[in-house]
């Protein structure tokens, strides 16, 4: 008597490394796509640091006549109060705006390749060098010539210079937040350490330069409306 078998065809090996082989392909033409999206999605975030330090930069102008943090008001000066900081680094500067105006200092900081700066801040109401990533740019006001930068990726070795632990070095992007409220993701002039932030008309090679205008109106340089010495990194 004869019964019906039905007979199940197995894999080869050659069928199974063809396999194998498709699928490696379609993950390596993922991953580009896959990094790309990550990666946005971290600028979106660095984005939205530097937005709420303008947001706390502002709210401190409005209690002090138009002034971006360039002195502490805890501070005591000859008159009683409101003293020069004599600010040498951005975390100084940040730090009169904790808590009173920024009150987390979570957003100061976000991963970077800086083995220096490794873990996030600790909620303890004393920012800390190691605890932030951003530059500022003191002795500013509300007034200011809206274009000049106020707060930006602060991870440089030197005003403007982007250094190698530059998170977006090798997309050739940085993030910029101006006097007038503005926060743009900008294009740096290469994807090595030294880069700097063009403006998008090639007219200036570092915003991070002094402005200068002529007795005609005509401006040259950067767009900065004071010194470079008053760029201030974390450290």
């Amino acid at each position: 008597m004869k019964t019906n078998e039905r007979k199940v065809k197995a894999f080869t090996l050659i069928e199974l490394l063809v396999v194998i082989a498709i699928l490696g392909i379609l993950a390596s033409a993922a991953m580009p796509a896959m990094n790309k999206a990550m990666e946005n999605a971290k600028i979106s975030k660095d984005t939205s640091n530097v937005r709420q330090i303008l947001l706390g930069c502002r709210s401190f102008a409005a209690d002090w006549d138009g002034a971006y943090p360039s002195f502490d008001p805890d501070a005591e000066n000859d008159e009683g109060g409101g003293g020069d900081g004599g600010f040498t680094t951005s975390t100084e500067a940040f730090n009169v705006l904790i808590p009173d105006y920024i009150d987390t200092e979570a957003i100061f900081w976000f991963k970077t390749p800086d083995p220096d700066r490794i873990q996030p801040p600790r909620d303890d109401g004393d920012l800390e060098d190691e605890e932030n990533v951003y530059a500022y740019v003191s002795n500013q006001s509300d007034t200011t010539y809206s274009r000049s930068p106020l707060v930006a990726d602060g991870l440089m070795d030197g005003p403007g210079e982007y250094g190698e632990y530059h998170p977006w070095l090798g997309s050739k992007k940085a993030v910029v937040g101006y006097c007038g409220g503005n926060v743009n993701v900008e294009r740096l002039s290469s994807a090595a350490a030294g880069a700097t932030v063009k403006t998008k008309d090639g007219l200036v090679d570092n915003i991070f330069e002094k402005r200068e205008v002529s007795e005609d109106g005509e401006a040259s340089g950067g767009l900065l409306s004071v010194d470079q010495d008053y760029v201030l990194l974390p450290d």
